[in-house]
């Protein structure tokens, strides 16, 4: 049997020549265009927090619009393919109008959380990134989560912070890997900016390193605009 494939927004059948999403949601799509716009709003989100040459993310997440599946198809239905297509995407956006990295490095898993859900979608959407950018350097060793956090997603601000502070450590050799790289730290979902700032804390302490930072989904909380 073949099982007739739907769109990842709004259910509709797809037509041959769409991939995962309709042409009708796909030019929907609440795009953010951070990669043309400085001092955008997840930029001055942690401001003072971090010190980031830039911060892009592909869509705007919200919990009254459908796009929010597609992340939740990536995250927890395995649909790793539809994560290295939406990877793809924000890669060729950024190729054309933003400054491109070194390598990319994504936001690991703890090796529990990597067992039981099969994959990293971190290291998933990363790799579409590089393909979209036209080839870049995907390394995933460099950076490590040493702590097993819980899952984030009902969480306040202020535990986000404390669930992962310290989450982070690097390998021997990614100082002298990183020294003097723009690397480009990418996850799959930009909320608080409590992951981006630990990933930061850890990477600082490279000699010369200049980090941006990534996302699918950027999740704009009251306030900042």
């Amino acid at each position: 049997m073949v099982w007739p494939r739907k769109c990842g927004v709004c259910g509709d059948f797809l037509e041959t020549d769409e991939l995962y999403v309709c042409s009708e949601c796909l030019a929907d799509m609440p795009l953010t265009y951070f990669w043309s716009w400085r001092e955008n709003p997840a930029e001055r989100m942690l401001w003072g927090r971090t010190y980031l040459q830039g911060v892009v993310s592909l869509f705007y997440y919200s919990y009254d619009n459908q796009y929010k599946e597609l992340l939740h198809a990536v995250k927890y239905g395995g649909d790793m393919a539809a994560g290295h297509w939406l990877g793809c995407m924000l890669g060729r956006y950024m190729r054309d109008s933003y400054p491109l990295p070194d390598m990319i490095v994504p936001v690991p898993l703890h090796w529990r959380r990597r067992w039981e859900r099969g994959y990293n979608q971190a290291a998933v959407i990363a790799r579409g990134l590089a393909e979209g950018m036209g080839g870049r350097p995907v390394e995933t060793s460099l950076l490590r989560r040493r702590k097993y956090s819980a899952s984030q997603t009902r969480m306040h601000v202020g535990n986000k912070w404390e669930n992962v502070s310290g989450a982070f450590s690097l390998s021997p050799e990614a100082p002298e890997v990183l020294c003097g790289r723009h690397v480009l730290v990418v996850d799959d979902v930009l909320t608080t900016g409590a992951t981006a700032e630990a990933c930061w804390d850890a990477l600082r302490i490279v000699p010369d390193i200049k980090i941006s930072y990534a996302s699918i989904a950027f999740v704009q909380r009251p306030g900042i605009g």
